[in-house]
């Protein structure tokens, strides 16, 4: 692995576990085994590492909120994968969750960002949903929908902070999160779709 990968990498592991703001590019350096001059001719500090990880979130997570790539009619289990690939990348770079206000107030260039991204999100979800309502899988109404949306938006920004405050980072478990996120369908959901999520549900309640 080139050492700016690495430096990446091992950036992404101490923002995860200690959050960004108690890391210093020192304590990355050292954990490296690099000199300090060497990271920096990489990276001209921190900020600039936090640069290149919110692309690459940005990155891992662009084809998923292509809209215009989304089809007209879904099933839940299509939703379901859309949100376990999503859950994924957002656990994964994880740090950006964990005090995105914070972020966001320090760095204009995350705010930014990280507005932008919500936007996409929002589209894309509203998109998703009206695909389930024409599907036949989803019965509701506008308003409905809409609630549905804002509840969906706020939990896949939240979900992670809440789970690490309460239970710690052993407790990241996409599937879970899902669950938590598509549960304020479930009184919405035709009597096929119904089934599949009772299914759903029991199998993975044998899991945990």
């Amino acid at each position: 692995m080139k050492t700016r990968d690495r430096i990446l990498a091992c950036a992404l592991e101490l923002f995860n576990e200690q959050g960004e703001p108690n890391v210093t590019t020192l304590e990355i350096a050292n954990e490296l085994n690099i000199s300090p001059g060497n990271l920096y001719y990489h990276f001209k500090g921190k900020e600039a590492l936090l640069e290149a990880l919110l692309e690459a979130f940005l990155e891992h997570t662009r084809g998923l909120l292509r809209v215009e790539a989304m089809p007209d009619e879904l099933e839940p289990e299509d939703y379901w994968l859309f949100l376990h690939l999503l859950l994924e990348a957002i656990i994964t770079y994880r740090f950006l969750f964990q005090d995105l206000s914070n972020l966001m107030g320090r760095h204009t260039f995350i705010q930014r960002a990280m507005r932008q991204w919500l936007q996409a999100l929002r589209q894309s979800l509203e998109h998703l949903l009206h695909s389930l309502q024409r599907s036949g899988a989803l019965t509701l109404d506008d308003d409905s929908l809409l609630w549905l949306l804002d509840n969906q938006s706020q939990t896949l920004l939240f979900w992670f902070d809440y789970q690490r405050i309460a239970y710690g980072d052993e407790q990241a478990d996409p599937v879970q999160a899902v669950i938590q996120v598509m549960s304020p369908l479930q009184p919405y959901l035709a009597s096929p779709a119904q089934e599949w999520w009772a299914m759903l549900i029991l199998r993975y309640r044998r899991q945990v």
